[in-house]
């Protein structure tokens, strides 16, 4: 269930979002993350999802040694205990650089 949809700049949408599989109150920052928590609560194999809930530390500047935290959108548990990491973006950003440095921080 969504509630207090509002839009930013540019024409994003963010609210709160209460899971009715995990009985708490999520953000979401986009139209698309509030469809994909929506779908997650109606599927059976999804035992439990986690909006936000870790911090993966890549290198973010190979020069300088700059550390940064990559926060994925969610965490995906399934019933047969397989675990997923979740970002939702438009397919025209996957190969910006920042994100193909975050992913394979995420695949490590």
């Amino acid at each position: 269930m969504a509630t207090k949809k509002r839009r930013r700049k540019g024409g994003r949408k963010r609210g709160k979002y209460v899971s009715q599989k995990m009985g708490v109150i999520m953000t979401y920052r986009s139209g698309w993350e509030l469809v994909y928590f929506q779908w997650l609560d109606t599927i059976s194999t999804v035992a439990k999802f986690y909006s936000e809930s870790i911090k993966i530390p890549y290198v973010a500047n190979k020069k300088t040694g700059k550390i940064r935290n990559y926060i994925p959108d969610l965490l995906v548990v399934y019933t047969d205990g397989t675990r997923k990491l979740i970002e939702i973006k438009p397919k025209s950003k996957l190969l910006q650089t920042t994100n193909v440095k975050k992913f394979r921080a995420a695949e490590k």
